[in-house]
């Protein structure tokens, strides 16, 4: 085994976990689009590679979700809805649109 630096910035990790139709689950409530959303902001700012939007599995909170956890910054957000999105961005994503530290 191997360790290494981080490869990436920032990971979102977006709960996409399905259960039944009606059941507490991330995926029921539109946790995919939101993921693909994030993904499209990321790459469209240029910042694919610095900053990975990952899909996640059950985040053990589904009655609170859409679940999405920023890391290395350690933040959690419950209940995330597509209103959402630009203040998970401006807090985690725009400052590293400055080009990184030499």
């Amino acid at each position: 085994m191997e360790t290494r630096a981080a490869p990436y910035e920032r990971v979102i990790f977006v709960c996409c976990n399905e259960r039944e139709p009606g059941e507490d689950a991330c995926a029921n409530r539109g946790s995919a689009a939101l993921q693909k959303e994030l993904k499209a902001i990321v790459k469209d700012k240029g910042l694919k590679g610095r900053v990975r939007v990952s899909r996640a599995m059950c985040f053990g909170l589904c009655a609170e979700g859409p679940n999405i956890c920023v890391m290395p910054d350690n933040v959690w957000y419950r209940g995330v809805g597509p209103a959402d999105l630009p203040a998970i961005i401006a807090k985690h994503v725009a400052p590293l649109e400055a080009p990184p530290p030499v």
